[in-house]
Order: C-alpha cells, then sequence, then structure tokens
C-alpha cells in the first residue's frame, strides 16, 4: 500500500510540472499572437493608401500588368504556410484538409507547391505535391527580407513557367483570438476587390482618384511599380493571418491542456487520499488484531 501511495504521488508531481509548462506556453502564445495583430495592423495604412493608388491605375485608367491579368494553363502554383512547431490543435490539419479538398476540386490541374514552415512540408508530401521550394527558417515574425525572397520565389517561378494558370496560398485567417478558419484564396493573378476583401480593407477607400496627380515618370512605370509591392503586403498580411492564427490556437490547445492537467490532477489527489486512508486503515486493523492476539 504504501509503494501505491508513492506511486500516486510521483504521479501528481508530474502532472503538476506539465501544468506549470502548459501554462507558460499558454502565456507565452498569448504574447505573440497579440504581437503578429500589432503588425498586421501597423501595415493596414500602407496597405490600404497601395490598393488605392492600384484601382485608381488598373480600373479606372485601364492599366494593366502581367501579374493583373489572368491566362490560361494546366498547373496551379500553391503557396502553404503552416506551422514549425506542433501542439498548435487543429492548426496544420485544418489547412492540409484545405489543401486535399483544392486538389480533389481540380483534379485536371498539376499542383505544385512551394511551403512555408516544416509542417507544410509534411502536408505537400502527404497530398503528393511536389515541392519547388521551402522556406523553413523563417524569423518569428517575418522581417522585410524574408517576405521579399518567398515572393521573389513565387513570381519567379510564375513568370518563367507560363504554364501556371494561377498561384493559390492555403493559409489560415485570423478572425479572432477565439476564431480562425484555413482556407486556399488566389494571389495572382491580382483582384482587387478580393484581395481588399480577405484583408479586411472593403469598403475603406475614400475613392479619390488621384485626378489632380501627375504621375512621374508615366503611369504605366507607377503602376509596374505598385503591383509588386502590393503583392507584398498581401503575402506579409497573409503570413501574419497564419502566424496569429497559429498562436491563437496553441493558447486554446495549452489552456486545455492546463484545465486537463488539473482535473488529472484533482483525481490523483482523491485517489491518494483513498488510498492513504485504506493503509491507515489496515494499520489500525493490524494494531486492533495484533493487541487482541497478544490479549
Amino acid at each position: 500500500m504504501a509503494m501505491q501511495t508513492k506511486t500516486i504521488k510521483h504521479k501528481m508531481q508530474s502532472v503538476q510540472n506539465i501544468g506549470k509548462i502548459t501554462k507558460a506556453m499558454e502565456m507565452i502564445s498569448v504574447s505573440k499572437m497579440k504581437k503578429s495583430i500589432e503588425k498586421r495592423g501597423a501595415s493596414h495604412i500602407f496597405a490600404q493608401r497601395s490598393f488605392e493608388l492600384l484601382e485608381n491605375l488598373h480600373i479606372h485608367k485601364q492599366l494593366t500588368h502581367p501579374y493583373l491579368e489572368s491566362r490560361k494553363g494546366t498547373k496551379v502554383l500553391m503557396l502553404i504556410i503552416a506551422s514549425n512547431k506542433g501542439l498548435c490543435g487543429g492548426y496544420n490539419m485544418n489547412v492540409s484538409k484545405q489543401v486535399t479538398r483544392f486538389v480533389q476540386d481540380n483534379p485536371k490541374l498539376v499542383v505544385d507547391a512551394i511551403v512555408v514552415g516544416k509542417q507544410s512540408e509534411k502536408i505537400a508530401k502527404r497530398n503528393q505535391l511536389q515541392v519547388v521550394a521551402s522556406f523553413t527558417e523563417f524569423s518569428d515574425y517575418f522581417t522585410a527580407g524574408e517576405v521579399r525572397s518567398l515572393l521573389h520565389a513565387i513570381t519567379e517561378r510564375y513568370s518563367q513557367d507560363e504554364s501556371y494558370k494561377e498561384v493559390v496560398i492555403a493559409y489560415t485567417n485570423f478572425v479572432s483570438s477565439l476564431s480562425f478558419e484555413a482556407q486556399v484564396t488566389p494571389m495572382i493573378p491580382l483582384q482587387v476587390d478580393k484581395a481588399q476583401k480577405l484583408l479586411g480593407m472593403e469598403g475603406v477607400s475614400d475613392k479619390r482618384k488621384f485626378a489632380q496627380y501627375t504621375f512621374e515618370p508615366n503611369e504605366q512605370e507607377v503602376l509596374d511599380s505598385v503591383v509588386p509591392s502590393v503583392l507584398m503586403t498581401v503575402l506579409y498580411q497573409f503570413l501574419l493571418e497564419s502566424l496569429a492564427s497559429e498562436h491563437s490556437a496553441r493558447v486554446m490547445a495549452m489552456r486545455n491542456a492546463s484545465d486537463n492537467a488539473g482535473e488529472l490532477l484533482e483525481d490523483l489527489r482523491l485517489n491518494y487520499n483513498r488510498a492513504r486512508q485504506a493503509a491507515i486503515t489496515q494499520e489500525i486493523a493490524e494494531i486492533v488484531g495484533g493487541s487482541s492476539a497478544m490479549s
């Protein structure tokens, strides 16, 4: 009986330690989630003004760019954004399900993958996609150089191979700290209205037509410069959306783990008290039995 109480006590200590770890991980993820949301909001004004300029040049002045025009093809380039680490609930699995659904819904298209995160490589292999580029060593909040290198890999592949019909992104849209949704959305050709809607910018434009502005050296060259900048902004926003969703999922997962640890600890404490009470009762019975035998 003493061995039983000792074993339960060791289990209680282990569960307590696990609970402390999961609580610490929850607090760290909360901090990182808030920082991701702040960074997403910091680039909102720049993205808004860029979309206004792009809308004016492309729609109102009827200028065009290769990344704005649709084209025919038999292949799709998919950017898959997932995490480098686990312990984030169903975050990665939800992305995997959306990738699988896209592949099944487009059986006639060949899908190549550019992956961000180690879990993305597993998702691509699980869906039998050819990985043409992999980015698994990005920093915690994505530097401008990292986003630029990722965009370069996408646009270079898309520009050099005319068999690509479009570029799509499999990512997780951050709605709130308790709500996020994995989805696959088009990136190239860039559709201004859809991109604004996805980034929560629809209706924020003040509809200025830039009528009093003179574009130097000319409007087409300005558009050629604006489109890559807008694509980089869109890509950066998608990365931050996924990052915020990842940390939100990890917060929920670690909170559930902490709650489960607390419940398990209560059960173990109850079993420990029962075992201890049984041991005491047995010892009393043995003492009483021994006294009766001697008398």
